[in-house]
């Protein structure tokens, strides 16, 4: 089962700070140190004691749309146009972008593939290993 700290204790019992230290001073409330000066205490063990315990209250989460956004509303419509339009500019940029990748390669100016050399090739650039035939 959890473990509780005195103030979620209170909260599920309904008792008061003195009455649960009372209790756990007198033996009738089992209890286990946390830390150096904290208690806690087992669900089964406050059950055990008080009876069924209370619900912690937790608050629920407000469900609200943004301030900007209502629905059902004119600005819904302009969102969903505003989508449609973004979809299509979206689509027209693939469709140009396939064609470009598909496009052959530009004219370039001729430049020579390879430009004899007249200087040796330096010893460190040789190959070190040559095949002989």
């Amino acid at each position: 089962m959890a473990w509780h700290t005195i103030q979620e204790t209170q909260k599920l019992t309904g008792k008061s700070r003195r009455t649960l230290y009372r209790d756990m001073a007198a033996g009738r409330l089992s209890w286990e140190p946390e830390g150096d000066s904290g208690r806690r205490l087992e669900t089964s063990e406050l059950i055990r004691v008080y009876g069924e315990l209370k619900p912690l209250a937790q608050p629920e989460p407000e469900k609200t749309a943004h301030g900007d956004t209502g629905l059902g509303t004119h600005n819904t419509a302009l969102i969903l146009a505003e989508l449609k339009a973004l979809r299509e500019e979206v689509a027209e940029l693939r469709q140009a972008m396939r064609l470009i990748e598909h496009k052959p390669d530009l004219a370039q100016p001729d430049t020579p593939k390879s430009v004899p050399n007249d200087k040796p090739t330096p010893w460190w650039k040789r190959p070190l290993f040559t095949r002989q035939g």
